[in-house]
């Protein structure tokens, strides 16, 4: 690709193998490349130690059938969007619950402890509203988890991509405690770092810097998800963080606007926000309101921090297995404010049954200002907020980006180059929860509609493989293919080998993948443990167009 600072491209890709350790580095195997794909601190311990965001709160843990009795009618899928869910009935807000006090479930938290490789991040932020500025201080402690030296290191600055639209500035960067001038590339998006001497496999390096970012508040970029607009901020990846590392080199290209662009590794943070008193503030992880005006958040193992501030937000939340699922909307939207609550508490139940369970002790569901409809961050989800004024695709854009907690979150992949390995596979886990919440006529509706799409890109001759770089396609093409077309590999595959089998497949995946990153060869390496066949034919037939 274009615009992709990376060492030479070697012929091995990172595979896992079952019985590994949380959070190593994959041991390496033979590439698919040739198919077409394209491919001082806080202590870690400390994340178990997070407190919970004061704000009222909900309850009842949710129970789902597992094939829910009331298949209700619904429109037809359209074949241009998302097909539309059913028209939901009303649902009562419901009775608050506590917030949680740590980061992970009780039963997860020894995750931490096992992912001892990951990155640190000890942030503190200073949000200025009436600036649309926000002065950041990060200090980040990273260990080399590959089985080489490093020559070099990356910082990726988001907001200075043309999807972010913003400009952030680093200063005063120190390693070791030393002054460093770094290389800036991409269009400013990149710093590298060299490493004099190198960072040898298991040593450690420690970055300190400071930073300031300008948020646009008009005409923002991209889809408006980084924004202040209608009184809401919206900041993701607001500092500094170090990408993927791996048999490409660092992972630094600019990816499209049409596609996402975050690829890194699980890490642990502690994070200080600085804010007016009068916001409510929603982050990944779990925040405490310490002082006037402070927030004290952690979060992790987490693939990246994101935090909302806004004025006028409600809270609704309700208990769920374990964990609290929050739905945050503006004031006078209560009614969709809990369906979103509804859907994205009932997806988490089916979710957790089909692929294994969800790890966190949080779940936020976000209404913002953006024109996308949906997009995930770890521990948040954010859906546009004009869609809370009615209609039926808040509820598939919700179940759609719950999904992608499992396919994003906790189970990493590289989304710019290999974007079907968690988009497809969203799409179709989203067809499943429809199929669990409305019977298997609705799931048959939606996959026929997904069919039909693809056969009209057939007979327009626009057909492309599913498995190429987000890059690779028009933006027209791009949801086409990778999600609708995609996810009929996934159907595809479920006939192949029966039910039993295909969600076998998809648990393995996940247990093995958790909190790592998985890669196409991985997941074929997946389906061949555990089916006794990688089933090719239908991987070609969908993803690739080249033979093994």
């Amino acid at each position: 690709m274009s615009n992709r600072l990376v060492k030479d491209r070697q012929s091995t890709m990172k595979i896992v193998t079952p019985g590994a350790r949380l959070c190593s580095p994959m041991p390496r195997r033979g590439s698919i490349l040739s198919w077409g794909l394209l491919l001082a601190l806080v202590p870690l311990v400390s994340l178990v130690a997070c407190v919970a965001r004061p704000s009222p709160p909900p309850p009842v843990p949710a129970t789902l059938p597992t094939r829910a009795a009331t298949a209700e009618p619904a429109p037809t899928p359209s074949l241009t969007s998302t097909p539309p869910p059913p028209t939901p009935t009303p649902v009562p807000m419901p009775t608050p619950v506590p917030l949680p006090e740590v980061c992970l479930r009780q039963k997860f938290a020894a995750d931490v402890a096992a992912c001892h490789t990951a990155s640190i991040y000890d942030i503190r932020l200073a949000v200025e509203p009436d600036s649309a500025l926000v002065i950041g201080q990060q200090q980040v402690r990273y260990t080399n988890a590959e089985s080489e030296s490093l020559s070099d290191l990356y910082l990726r600055l988001f907001p200075n991509t043309p999807a972010y639209g913003g400009t952030m500035t680093v200063t005063r960067l120190l390693l070791n405690g030393t002054p460093i001038s770094p290389f800036v590339e991409l269009e400013g998006s990149a710093l590298r770092l060299p490493l004099e001497p190198p960072l040898d496999a298991g040593q450690t390096l420690a970055l300190s810097m400071a930073f300031t970012v300008e948020v646009p508040s008009a005409g923002a970029s991209g889809h408006g998800l980084f924004s202040y607009a209608n009184g809401i901020m919206a900041l993701p990846t607001v500092y500094p963080i170090i990408p993927v590392y791996d048999d490409e080199g660092w992972n630094v290209e600019i990816a499209p606007t049409h596609g996402d662009d975050l690829y890194t590794d699980v890490s642990s943070y502690e994070v200080q926000i600085s804010a007016p008193s009068d916001l409510t503030v929603i982050a990944s992880g779990v925040c405490l309101y310490s002082a006037e005006g402070v927030w004290s958040c952690n979060a992790g193992p987490m693939r990246d921090f994101v935090f909302i501030l806004g004025d006028r937000y409600e809270r609704a939340g309700q208990l769920v297995e374990g964990t609290v699922v929050n739905s945050y909307f503006y004031r006078g939207y209560e009614r969709a404010g809990s369906r979103a609550l509804q859907v994205a508490a009932d997806a988490l139940v089916i979710f957790s049954d089909l692929f294994g369970e969800y790890p966190y002790a949080e779940l936020d569901v976000v209404a913002t200002p953006n024109w996308l409809g949906g997009m995930e961050y770890p521990g948040l989800v954010v859906v546009e907020d004009r869609l809370y004024s009615g209609g039926a695709l808040l509820d598939w854009l919700v179940a759609h980006e719950v999904a992608h907690q499992w396919w994003f979150g906790v189970v990493g992949s590289d989304q710019v180059d290999v974007p079907w390995l968690d988009e497809a596979l969203t799409q179709y886990s989203t067809v499943l929860y429809y199929e669990r919440t409305y019977g298997e006529n609705r799931a048959r509706a939606i996959l026929n509609s997904f069919a039909q799409t693809h056969q009209n890109l057939v007979r327009a001759r626009r057909d492309r493989p599913a498995g190429l770089s987000a890059a690779s396609y028009d933006p027209s093409l791009y949801w086409d293919i990778v999600y609708r077309k995609g996810a009929l590999y996934f159907d595809s595959l479920r006939e192949a080998v029966g039910d039993e089998t295909f969600f076998d497949i998809l648990q393995t995946y996940y247990e093995r993948h958790r909190y790592r990153i998985a890669t196409p060869e991985s997941f074929l390496a997946t389906v061949d443990d555990v089916a006794g066949d990688r089933y090719l034919d239908i991987y070609e037939e969908w993803i690739s167009d080249a033979p093994d």
